[in-house]
């Protein structure tokens, strides 16, 4: 049997408004913008490998009041989507379980 991913849980707060909890893939991919600033994040470059929900990710955080934006960028044989926070935000605390923590 395949061992069980463990998610970190993430405590964010959004510039001038909530704190938000986010769990999951969703979590992985606040941190992953949240890291990478201005530069944003694509699926191909998501760390541990390809996020291909990685639309549905920025989707639902967008819904907890994120501000992402979505850029285009061509490549040979196509385009593909390179996301950006366009709000600050503020990784307040992350648990990656087993007792692990990091603020």
């Amino acid at each position: 049997m395949k061992p069980r991913r463990n998610f970190p849980k993430v405590r964010a707060t959004i510039a001038d408004g909530p704190t938000i909890n986010v769990t999951g893939r969703e979590a992985l991919t606040l941190l992953a913008l949240a890291q990478n600033g201005s530069k944003g994040v694509s699926g191909i470059e998501f760390p541990g490998g390809p996020a291909y929900r990685l639309g549905a990710y920025v989707f639902d955080l967008r819904g907890m009041g994120v501000g992402i934006r979505t850029d285009r960028e061509e490549h040979s044989v196509g385009t593909h989507a390179r996301y950006v926070l366009t709000t600050p935000v503020t990784i307040e605390a992350v648990d990656h379980g087993e007792g692990r923590a990091a603020a």
